[in-house]
């Protein structure tokens, strides 16, 4: 592709993003501080950004993923989500579950339980601390927690207790 086609493309996402956000700003028929509007659009984006690298699962793709021969495989990630092993977050009506907590083998990471006790510990909900994970940090010399989950968690846990335990 050329700089223009880039260009035309990059117009017409704009032009399709401003007009699908314009549709729904119609809709809501309260006033919503422009802050509020801002945040849910960078959670949006965060969210696809997951989805793009590590894939943002159906419960029933998660219980798939973790071996389920079930004819409802999803009630295999619920009972890990509800047993602490999985995170998930609120997409529409549906749960999502980020795919960077499943190792190779398709199970759980043992440290994502560890992490969801420290969150509730102090506070946290399941999006932030999918948030924090996928966020540059200065804990990590500028990367991402969610980098560590395999190579180094109990630094992750351990970070994570430290950080999510700063009240402002």
């Amino acid at each position: 592709m050329t700089t223009v086609d880039d260009l035309v493309v990059a117009t017409q996402r704009v032009r399709e993003g401003a007009q699908a956000l314009r549709a729904a700003l119609a809709s809501v028929a309260v006033y919503a501080e422009p802050a509020i509007a801002r945040s849910l659009q960078a959670e949006h984006n965060l969210y696809a950004r997951i989805d793009a690298e590590f894939g943002m699962l159906s419960s029933t793709q998660a219980g798939k993923k973790m071996g389920s021969r079930s004819s409802a495989p999803r009630n295999l990630a619920t009972t890990a989500h509800r047993n602490h092993q999985l995170l998930a977050v609120r997409q529409g009506n549906h749960l999502a579950y980020p795919g960077f907590q499943f190792g190779s083998d398709g199970q759980p990471l043992a440290v994502i339980a560890r992490l969801r006790d420290t969150a509730e510990a102090n506070d946290w909900s399941e999006a932030g601390l999918v948030q924090w994970l996928c966020a540059p940090t200065t804990y990590f010399d500028g990367d991402r927690p969610v980098d560590y989950l395999t190579k180094d968690p109990d630094r992750v846990v351990a970070v994570a207790a430290d950080a999510l335990a700063v009240s402002w």
